[in-house]
């Protein structure tokens, strides 16, 4: 017997699966899904099965070494789903497996390396966490003739203790491989592996349950008139009562361990000895005295952790014409046991989240499932209050800011069926649900659905397929879709569903345009406009919340010497550094290079050193200057690094203990808080002049999403916008509420230019340390295209290679080029059969299909 196995080898070859020889051992015991630990050339790796055949394509097949306990099992589905991604996103199978799973729940193998000197230890079954192959013994290792460079890499070797890790070796690491290589060949070093377990696991607890015999006795004389145990009574008289008196009866229980049993009984569950001992006051003397006579038995218990929620009380709502009108539709499309595909179009606080709740009521009720996605773990928290308070434990969440055995508890769930409706962000599109009925993608606009690392998924198409393969019932929810998601309802590919006004007909905010141009004629020393700062004192003064936005954190986007002209710019990226007030730093918010801030030019030692441009910091700080009697909280990544913290900062703000919340875009989307009645953008040209054609797209969107944040409860609220650009058709449209309108002008932008969603764009990006060598890969890519024939390039327009926007990151330059098709097919099958013959330059590029950023 032979298993195809799914290896992630780091490598871009398009070979999907390796084949290993199952050991007698294993046939049997193996299956679809399992993680096993192989052989892959001179060291060793995790994979996963993902068939099982009789024969073998290839000769002299490797055997399996180990199954491994994982905590996850992928399934057939889960393994269609990811071929899926692996063609449709030009992305090894393997590492799209890779990518499925939480990283905290993967086995992986780690390399280290051990001077020969050391004693060879075998492995050992019981702990398979130290394997060491093709071990020699140490007088066969000789160190003679060794290099000055590879003496002293020998030489640090074998001062540590146990061996190191390759990573940990540092300097430059062709030149390290190469001298490992040859100090292995030399026999001074060996190779050692080292199988590393998922740091998220279940945890195991020690537990009791009633043991038969005890059953027995409860049967008899009830649980208050416990008095012997299992052997006493077998000894009674075959007429004597076990209530009346005998001289076989011995003396009753001692109180506590009765008192023990009754609990334990009339739980009638296993329950763990922590939980005993804490919850219900037991000590853990009588629960071992109870085992000992055998009345208790000894077991182990899988405590699950939950994700902490804050119970919210739920309201029964009487649904308006609209929403009714989208739950009928859903919940229909749901019965019919076949896919189809609805755009929810509401615009904010219309109701979605109601309507979402409902029709998952209905998928409950008919034994489906259901998946639902956010694109902000901030926002996550919020729904996912909402939703445990009205499912309770039916409820599993999914995200990154959950704890490794957090995340392992909540797979476990739904992997089992004891969760029924999934909750989370990007990543939760992978979660193991079966007999899905429901997949819901809220915000579905929402840029960050797109993975920005291999394999380079887009969560809301993920999510899409899932439904397809599932024939479930599909929604995406947003009050400013997509240009392409729209477009598709206009098409007819999916029914569009809008809800037109607000819950309660309560009326949208009012919306003011500050023309920033006027107010820096008048000499406004502030960032507030007077609309603005008016605005917020009445709102102080009525006891009301405000929003304000600044899609930039910092304090300030750059420092500039007004001497000399000099401009602080990070060593690694092609950007200037940010300044951070409060740490009095200079930070790179690409690769995370930190100095500290001068009082003095570097270049000229001038005095006039000045902070130019405004982040969240800055505005925090103004906010406090302006208004000193105001409670300012902050939410931007700088303030939400702290596990929790997205939902302590909501939670302070929704109950009142902070007057002003300033944030990033991740305050704009979803959250609700009635007693906010103003929101100030306070420059919504912050995105509008990026070089990509997303730009007037993503202003838009960010603004009325903002804007939406403001008089959701019984007061009706308003909105500022401070704009050097208020005659921007985004921003016009905006004020306004008019998408439509928007979406009309953009969408003929796209067709005259041929962006999405009348092409499919890919983005191929090259990156090195030599400028002329980034360049040079993409120079290849283009002669490798042009060698195909004429055929497989037509209606295929190629613009590039030119430098990206973002010239240098991390300390790498950087070109691309853009392949521009209207057939999807097309431009997928030129770029494999360009690159696939040519693995080594594949190695050197990242292909991004669908992109969402071009910088």
């Amino acid at each position: 017997m032979y298993a195809r196995v799914v290896v992630d080898t780091g490598a871009t070859s398009s070979i999907d699966s390796l084949t290993y020889e199952i050991p007698d051992g294993l046939v049997g015991g193996l299956g679809v899904g399992y993680c096993v630990l192989v052989p892959l050339a001179s060291r060793q790796a995790v994979g996963y099965v993902i068939g099982l055949t009789d024969t073998s394509p290839v000769d002299n097949t490797r055997p399996i070494i180990a199954i491994l306990d994982s905590p996850v099992r992928l399934t057939e589905g889960m393994f269609r789903l990811a071929e899926w991604i692996s063609t449709r996103y030009l992305s090894p199978l393997p590492r799209v497996v890779a990518g499925m799973l939480p990283g905290v729940m993967h086995c992986r193998v780690q390399g280290r390396v051990e001077s020969s000197k050391l004693k060879v230890e075998s492995s050992d079954d019981d702990c398979p966490g130290h394997v060491v192959p093709d071990a020699r013994p140490a007088d066969m290792l000789s160190a003679h003739g060794l290099t000055a460079a590879e003496t002293e890499l020998e030489r640090r070797i074998a001062s540590a203790d146990g061996g190191v890790s390759v990573e940990s070796l540092g300097g430059d690491r062709a030149t390290v491989q190469r001298l490992l290589r040859q100090l292995e060949k030399k026999g001074a070093i060996r190779r050692v592996w080292q199988l590393i377990p998922p740091s998220g696991k279940p945890r195991v607890m020690r537990g009791v349950r009633l043991a038969s015999d005890a059953c027995g006795i409860l049967g008899i004389v009830g649980a208050k008139h416990l008095q012997m145990s299992s052997s006493d009574l077998h000894g009674l008289p075959a007429n004597a009562s076990p209530l009346q008196p005998s001289p076989l009866q011995p003396s009753p229980l001692p109180e506590k361990q009765a008192a023990a049993l009754e609990l334990i009984a009339g739980l009638g569950r296993d329950v763990s000895i922590a939980e005993l001992t804490r919850r219900y006051g037991l000590t853990s003397s009588p629960i071992a005295s109870l085992c000992k006579k055998g009345l208790l038995e000894e077991v182990k218990i899988v405590f699950r952790r939950d994700p902490a929620f804050a119970n919210i009380e739920q309201k029964r709502v009487t649904l308006s014409e609209d929403q009714q009108r989208a739950v009928d539709e859903i919940t229909g499309a749901m019965g019919s046991g076949s896919y189809r595909g609805h755009l929810l179009f509401g615009v904010t606080a219309s109701g979605k989240t109601e309507v979402y709740l409902r029709c998952i009521d209905r998928a409950l009720e008919l034994g489906k499932t259901s998946l639902v996605l956010l694109p902000e773990i901030a926002l996550t928290t919020q729904v996912m209050n909402i939703f445990k308070s009205r499912l309770g434990d039916a409820v599993a969440v999914l995200h990154s800011a959950l704890s490794a055995g957090e995340r392992c508890d909540e797979w476990a769930r739904i992997s089992a069926g004891e969760a029924r409706v999934v909750l989370g962000a990007r990543s939760a599109a992978f979660a193991p649900l079966s007999n899905i009925g429901l997949v819901i993608v809220d915000e579905e606009h929402d840029g960050s659905y797109k993975q920005d690392i291999s394999p380079r998924y887009n969560g809301r198409d993920v999510a899409i397929r899932r439904a397809e393969e599932s024939r479930a019932a599909l929604v995406l929810g947003s009050a400013t879709p997509s240009i392409e998601t729209f477009q598709s309802a206009r098409d007819g590919v999916y029914t569009l569903l809008t809800m037109a006004s607000r819950v309660e007909n309560r009326p949208m905010p009012t919306v003011y345009i500050a023309d920033l141009r006027e107010e820096y004629a008048k000499g406004k020393a502030t960032i507030f406009s007077e609309i603005l700062e008016q605005g917020i004192r009445d709102r102080l003064a009525r006891g009301e919340q405000v929003i304000l936005l600044q899609n930039r954190r910092a304090y300030s986007t750059f420092l500039l010497c007004r001497d000399c002209g000099y401009v602080a710019h990070c060593p690694n990226c092609a950007v200037s550094l940010k300044f951070h007030a409060a740490a009095r730093k200079l930070s790179c918010h690409h690769c995370g290079h930190e100095r500290p801030a001068p009082d003095v030019c570097p270049k000229c030692g001038g005095l006039r050193i000045r902070r130019f441009g405004i982040g969240t910091e800055k505005v925090e700080a103004e906010t406090k200057n302006a208004f000193p009697d105001a409670r300012v909280l902050r939410m931007d990544r700088d303030t939400t690094s702290r596990r929790g913290s997205h939902g302590e900062i909501l939670r302070a703000f929704r109950a009142g203990e902070a007057d002003i919340l300033v944030g990033t875009q991740m305050i704009a989307k979803g959250l609700d808080f009635p007693n906010v009645t103003l929101v100030g953008v306070i420059s919504a040209d912050t995105s509008l002049n990026l070089p990509d054609f997303r730009a007037s797209e993503r202003t838009f969107q960010l603004i009325s999403q903002v804007a939406g944040r403001s008089g959701r409860g019984v007061t009706p609220g308003e909105v500022v916008i401070q704009t050097l650009d208020p005659e921007h058709y985004a921003i016009k449209c905006a004020v306004d509420h008019d998408y439509v309108a928007f979406f009309d002008q953009e969408v003929e932008f796209r067709r005259e230019l041929g962006y999405p969603p009348f092409s499919t764009l890919v983005n191929v990006l090259s990156r090195d340390e030599s400028d002329r060598d980034a360049q040079l890969a993409l120079d290849d890519l283009v002669e490798a295209i042009k060698r195909l024939p004429m055929a497989a390039r037509m209606g295929i327009k190629i613009d590039g290679p030119v430098p990206a926007v973002l010239s240098r990151l991390k300390g790498q330059y950087r070109w691309h080029l853009v392949l521009r098709s209207q057939d999807r097919e097309a431009v997928l099958g030129l770029l494999r059969a360009a690159l696939e013959p040519n693995p080594g330059l594949r190695k050197k590029l990242v292909v991004d299909v669908d992109p969402m950023s071009m910088l």
